[in-house]
């Protein structure tokens, strides 16, 4: 039956290494470190005014969380605790990070200290960084040498036929 090959040409071998790797990768008693993320898991993005953080926290408490910023960089520090009653040699999976952790990220451009703010609420930490005053984006005017800019009439009415 022509037209039913595979785009690029099927491979036997091509796909039997990739099932070998995912084999070979279920074994490896080290692929936890390996993909390890930090902890919290953040987003940051801007608004135009501001950049907004959001960081997920679940489980933690807002007195479980330090907040720090300096005009270039927001960081955050915590400690999640293992619940009360459990041992460490009674876990059987763990997946969940346990103990001290800090994340300091650099943020894009200057920020106003004074004027950030932070909202903790259903396990999601929520900061606005207001950007410093000389770092907004500002409109500047082209001129040509030799001509001036042209300026409205102040007799014109704006209805000239």
């Amino acid at each position: 039956m022509a037209g039913s090959e595979w785009p690029g040409g099927w491979d036997p071998f091509h796909e039997f290494q990739r099932e070998m790797g995912r084999l070979f990768q279920s074994f490896d008693p080290f692929q936890a470190f390996r993909h390890a993320r930090a902890f919290p898991p953040m987003n940051l993005y801007t608004t135009g005014e501001e950049f907004l953080l959001s960081a997920q926290l679940p489980g933690m408490n807002p007195d479980e969380v330090e907040l720090t910023v300096t005009s270039e960089t927001l960081t955050l520090r915590g400690e999640r605790r293992r619940p009360e009653g459990v041992k460490d040699d009674s876990y059987r999976r763990q997946e969940r990070f346990m103990g001290r952790w800090s994340r300091t990220i650099g943020l894009p451009d200057r920020v106003d200290e004074a004027r950030v703010t932070a909202q903790f609420a259903d396990g999601v930490l929520t900061v606005r960084l207001p950007r410093a005053e000389g770092t907004r984006p500002r409109h500047i005017a082209l001129t040509t040498p030799g001509v001036q800019p042209a300026r409205p009439d102040p007799d014109d009415g704006g209805d000239r036929p």
